[in-house]
């Protein structure tokens, strides 16, 4: 790893990253300890594979509060075993075995890690080779974040039913690292350098994004939604008439929707009915309250027969209003346009698997 300020040195082991510099580094962030704007003799990543409880206990046996505590005194701990010398900046990172999405110019190095798991996880490091006024630090660290959230927007991180850019994990962190300070204010560096790394950061969070599996695929934005493939085999084994309910039956269910939601058609549909929930849902359209599901709302249905019709042709139409109707299982717990088109889906997938 090559970072751009002359004499970095970095030291790693199993679990810790130490990277240092005689005479420091002129830093502004956000990270688990020494956040803020000052000088720090070293930046250390330290991953725990229980990065959210280092210390064993159960969630409801401590308050958020006293977990942000704990945390950052089992860093500090860290730290001084391993000799760090203080002030540094320091992040905890939620895996031991971490691992680096690097972009560099002659003048900059940006560094971000990227995890996935029951949330997202991310963390981006800028070090600048260049004596920065704190002016610039600030609007760096402004555009940097706006950045990250350009990049979640870019491949659809970003939605109100899967992530709220509001409710991020307390030890994401951004940190700006310059190779020193400066008290004169600089114009044209000032444009050049944030310029340069906004675009940088924008595409190197992207690409780390991939590599944790974004896009999301229709499963995943199903997922968002709180709708599995196997709660519309539930439902759709809810109505059946004349036949038993066998694994046999729910598996052929089961197979036939997932083939169906390799249907461009189908999973458009899909799409447009997520998208379109949560802007109601969030109230977007001026003059626009479906709330109650109103009578006079009847495209959801419109949509709900068009998905029906695609998969199993005219027939699955009837098969749709009667799972409109009766709103099995998981079709019951979703909003006035997703419950139509998932009856479709279902009603659609029934019919298709009844064919002679």
């Amino acid at each position: 790893m090559n970072i751009c300020i002359d004499k970095v040195k970095i030291k790693k082991d199993e679990q810790t990253m130490l990277i240092y510099r005689e005479d420091g580094f002129e830093v502004m962030g956000s990270t688990t300890t020494g956040n803020g704007h000052g000088h720090v003799n070293s930046i250390v990543y330290h991953g725990l594979d229980n990065q959210k409880h280092p210390v064993p206990y159960n969630d409801e046996e401590i308050e958020e509060h006293e977990r942000v505590m704990e945390r950052n005194e089992y860093l500090t701990t860290v730290l001084d075993f391993k000799g760090v010398k203080e002030p540094a900046a320091s992040i905890l990172l939620p895996l031991k075995n971490f691992e680096f999405e690097i972009c560099s110019d002659t003048d900059y190095t940006i560094l971000v890690s990227a995890v996935k798991d029951s949330a997202l996880f991310l963390n981006i490091l800028v070090f600048v080779d260049h004596d920065l006024n704190p002016k610039t630090m600030v609007k760096m660290y402004k555009s940097i974040i706006e950045s990250k959230m350009a990049a979640l927007w870019d491949l659809g991180v970003i939605n109100h039913f899967s992530f709220d850019p509001v409710d991020t994990d307390d030890d994401e962190s951004i940190l700006i690292a310059a190779k020193g300070s400066s008290d004169e204010f600089n114009y044209k560096l000032d444009h050049d350098i944030i310029s340069r790394v906004q675009r940088s950061v924008r595409e190197t969070v992207k690409t780390a994004l991939n590599k944790e599996g974004f896009p999301k695929g229709v499963i995943e934005f199903m997922r968002d939604v709180g709708v599995e493939v196997d709660d519309l085999v539930d439902a759709g084994m809810q109505l059946i008439v004349g036949v038993d309910e066998t694994t046999e039956l729910r598996e052929k269910l089961k197979a036939q929707i997932y083939h169906s939601l390799e249907d461009l058609n189908v999973v458009s549909f899909i799409i447009a009915g997520i998208r379109l929930e949560e802007d109601y849902e969030k109230h977007r359209v001026r003059g626009v309250d479906v709330d109650d599901d109103p009578a006079y709302l009847y495209s959801d249905e419109v949509f709900g027969m068009s998905v029906a019709n695609q998969i199993a042709g005219t027939k699955a139409i009837f098969n749709f209003k009667r799972y409109d109707e009766e709103k099995p299982g998981i079709i019951s717990e979703l909003g006035p346009v997703l419950d139509d088109i998932f009856a479709g889906v279902v009603a659609g997938c029934m019919s298709k698997i009844f064919e002679v």
